[in-house]
């Protein structure tokens, strides 16, 4: 049917040759159409290369290998928002996997809330020793109520487990200086200015390591505090979204400061905590922070500068 919305399958490759077939093949099964898969291998030095060709030869399904320097996975997905020849994408990071009918959950959402240019699905977060099914929470029909949710993470979205529109990125893009947390000044975005949906079912596994980027302090100091301007200023938000500033600020030097808990850096501990204290007192006086805070002011706890 001519109406059925099309799926670009974005596959970003940077050194995963000993799990990229899982995700590749995960997506070639599916059974809808039409759809597509781009494997955009972004300067890769282990053997994706190879590991590619071979499975070019295999497989019976045609994908599309696209080569690149190292640009970091904002690049990377720019290049698959220009490489992608359907509206909706699909961005499945290398080491998670499509749910079988992926698509075709996604496609009847779609065609049911054909408004929407978000849909977020649900997904099964697997940690190597158990897989749990994870729904995402319900959207409002309000973007306000939307983006609040989004930045103060009671609605969450994972790449792999969503579809986007290619309407979302006629006025935002992916920051390439950003090598980490890429994703959120643009989800932040989409959901500010555009209907959201859900799909409730599982769409993608989320494979879970204790590596993860999300858990990398060196990664997201190199953000740190700047994250909240790359979503707030000059990027197309409404006028009403300022008014969410400075409990986003608070919440982001939360999120570091418990970051920089876990990594025992009192000093950055106390750090954060003043910043979400000027910005939003009421959060950084929750019993959970302050006594990281005050932990942080004991003897032997003082940390680097």
């Amino acid at each position: 049917m001519s109406d059925r919305p099309g799926f670009s399958i974005v596959i970003p490759a940077y050194n995963y040759a000993h799990v990229i077939e899982r995700a590749l093949v995960s997506a070639l099964r599916q059974d809808y159409a039409p759809f597509e898969v781009v494997v955009i291998n972004d300067g890769s030095t282990d053997d994706t290369e190879a590991v590619l060709a071979a499975l070019a030869e295999r497989r019976p399904e045609p994908f599309r290998v696209v080569h690149q320097d190292n640009a970091g996975l904002a690049a990377v997905r720019n290049r698959g928002l220009r490489e992608a020849r359907h509206d909706w994408l699909l961005f499945l990071d290398a080491d998670d996997e499509l749910c079988p009918g992926a698509l075709a959950r996604l496609a009847e959402t779609i065609q049911a809330q054909p408004r929407a240019r978000l849909i977020i699905g649900g997904h099964e977060a697997d940690n190597g020793a158990r897989r749990d099914r994870i729904a995402p929470a319900p959207v409002s029909d309000d973007p306000r109520q939307n983006f609040r949710a989004y930045l103060d993470k009671t609605l969450t979205i994972s790449n792999g487990a969503c579809a986007m529109h290619r309407e979302l990125f006629s006025d935002t893009a992916y920051d390439p200086a950003l090598r980490h947390t890429e994703d959120l000044p643009v989800f932040a975005h989409a959901l500010a200015r555009y209907p959201a949906a859900i799909s409730a079912a599982p769409v993608a596994v989320i494979h879970k390591h204790p590596d993860s980027m999300r858990h990398d302090l060196d990664a997201a100091l190199a953000v740190g505090m700047d994250l909240e301007a790359l979503i707030f200023d000059n990027n197309g938000l409404p006028d009403w979204a300022q008014a969410e500033r400075r409990r986003y600020r608070a919440r982001r030097a939360i999120s570091l400061l418990k970051l920089a808990d876990r990594h025992g850096r009192p000093d950055l501990v106390r750090r954060f905590f003043r910043i979400a204290l000027r910005a939003d007192w009421r959060q950084a006086l929750h019993p959970r922070y302050l006594r990281r805070y005050v932990a942080s002011l004991m003897p032997g706890k003082r940390g680097g500068a």
